[in-house]
């Protein structure tokens, strides 16, 4: 069930309804991108060059299949910020017998992310190292903020509504407001990270 978070927004009773009024409202992931008429920051830069509005089209209309590389970046996602899908450690190295696939499908069919024991060992480091460092932790105190919640607005210039989905939006206080974007990566190697924040249009979101 959607439900809102910001006094005066009214989050549709069920389904696909569409979100008319301005807030920051709190449902799933999966409740979130349903609501395909709101353009969000990635659906804006699938319309321009080097893409084009039938890519943007044919991608709504056909979401891609699980990738690994996002299998760990929501099973960090969900450490760190305490919110989505439950994590399932599959106990076979491979995936490539029949009983590892059921287990693996099994999991999927529950909305789990599967993940091998070495993976499952991994986002718990990465989520640990995070909760080690003295600013990411400040960021990501889950006394101080509140997780995945997306942001619905019209557009003045078009009429369009717009959308976002913050991974950590912080409680108010005085200071300076700061709204931490959680991102995995292939290298921290600052040459490295750059190029991924170019070529992923971070800098953009």
């Amino acid at each position: 069930m959607t439900t809102v978070v910001q006094a005066g927004a009214q989050a549709p009773a069920a389904g696909p309804e569409p979100i008319t009024d301005p807030g920051i409202y709190e449902m799933t992931n999966e409740e979130y991108h349903s609501h395909r008429y709101a353009l969000s920051s990635s659906g804006a830069r699938k319309l321009l060059p080097p893409s084009c509005p039938a890519i943007f089209r044919y991608e709504q209309d056909h979401p891609q299949p699980a990738k690994k590389v996002w299998d760990i970046g929501n099973a960090a996602h969900k450490l760190v910020l305490g919110n989505g899908p439950k994590l399932r450690k599959i106990e076979h190295e491979t995936w490539n017998t029949n009983v590892a696939k059921a287990a693996v499908t099994k999991a999927r069919e529950a909305g789990e992310i599967p993940l091998k024991p070495a993976e499952y060992q991994q986002v718990h480091d990465m989520a640990d190292a995070l909760r080690r460092h003295p600013v990411a932790s400040l960021l990501f105190d889950p006394e101080r903020g509140t997780p995945e919640q997306s942001l619905f607005w019209r557009d003045e210039k078009t009429g369009v509504m717009r959308r976002a989905r913050l991974d950590w939006l912080p409680d108010p206080r005085s200071g300076r407001l700061i709204i931490p974007d959680y991102k995995t990566c292939r290298s921290a190697n600052p040459e490295k990270l750059a190029k991924d924040i170019e070529e992923y249009g971070y800098h953009q979101q």
